[in-house]
């Protein structure tokens, strides 16, 4: 049962147009190898089932490549040709909504075609204008500092109070205190949490750890909306910018990107010029829901 409701999947898509290309002659490419389907004057050949298996989606092509997958995905072909010969017969090819989708769609594919061939033309990437990318990126790649610390959590000022006299007198009771009482998920590892960058725990305990200069420091009891923390700074990580050899790959492709956009911005800004351009921006009044926008921001 599986089986047959993939196979028919794969029969909806061919019939109902999930291919990019047609598989009838009246496309214009020279069709390849032997015909494999022949409805009337129409030839099928080897190559146009091969691009409309290579359009199918990645999890479907391996059911084609069954016995039974190949029969009937050559069959929802034969259904999809029969139906569009006989469809243009009724005229319907001529429908005046059918000719703007055609249209529209043939815009989209010469807009496509042409950013293709102005765009993605083979940039050449030197190495020196590689190195010349990373130093001007690699402030904004590089990994921020960031702060390892440990905390013991409680939900009693006073209990918090008593810990905190405890370990100003021996501060080496720090990690048993937080696997004893600490009610973080955190007391398991004597309450160590790890190294985070800035901005990414609760602003109280960040502010009491900024004000810990060195390893082993142990901030006063800090309240936050989880309870009140005891907090120990284990050490600091400075930002790590990473070698060019470490990101190189990785900047080729963002320096290709980079260098497509100025082409793609450059190509935009000469075709302005080029053309006459009035857009009536007047004539997009706010409509009501803009309104009903407005007044869920008072």
């Amino acid at each position: 049962m599986k089986k047959f409701k993939i196979i028919m999947v794969v029969l909806m898509l061919v019939v109902f147009g999930c291919s990019k290309k047609a598989t009838s002659s009246d496309s214009k490419e020279v069709p390849k190898g032997k015909v494999v389907i022949e409805i009337g004057d129409v030839k099928i050949y080897e190559q146009d089932i091969k691009e409309e298996i290579d359009n199918l989606p990645e999890q479907l092509k391996h059911v084609v490549n069954t016995k039974d997958g190949k029969k009937e995905f050559l069959e929802s072909i034969v259904k999809r040709e029969i139906i569009f010969l006989e469809a243009k017969k009724e005229g319907v090819e001529s429908d005046p909504k059918i000719l703007k989708d055609i249209e529209k769609i043939k815009k989209r594919l010469v807009v496509d075609t042409f950013l293709k061939k102005k765009i993605l033309t083979d940039i050449k990437v030197d190495e020196k204008d590689l190195k010349a990318f990373y130093e001007k990126i690699k402030k904004d790649i590089a990994e921020p500092e960031k702060v390892h610390s440990k905390h013991i959590l409680v939900k009693d000022k006073k209990l918090a109070d008593e810990l905190y006299e405890k370990l100003k007198k021996d501060p080496s009771k720090f990690e048993d205190f937080a696997r004893e009482y600490s009610v973080d998920s955190s007391s398991k590892q004597g309450g160590d949490i790890g190294a985070h960058e800035k901005g990414t725990l609760v602003p109280e305990y960040e502010s009491a750890l900024e004000k810990l200069k060195n390893p082993g420091d142990i901030s006063p009891v800090t309240k936050s909306q989880f309870g009140y923390h005891i907090i120990k700074l284990v050490g600091k990580e400075a930002a790590k910018v990473p070698t060019f050899e470490e990101v190189k790959e990785e900047l080729k492709e963002a320096f290709i990107r980079e260098n497509q956009k100025k082409i793609f911005d450059s190509l935009i800004e000469d075709l302005k010029k080029k053309y006459s351009i009035k857009i009536h921006d007047e004539l997009f009044t706010e409509s009501k829901d803009d309104d009903k926008a407005k007044e869920s921001k008072k």
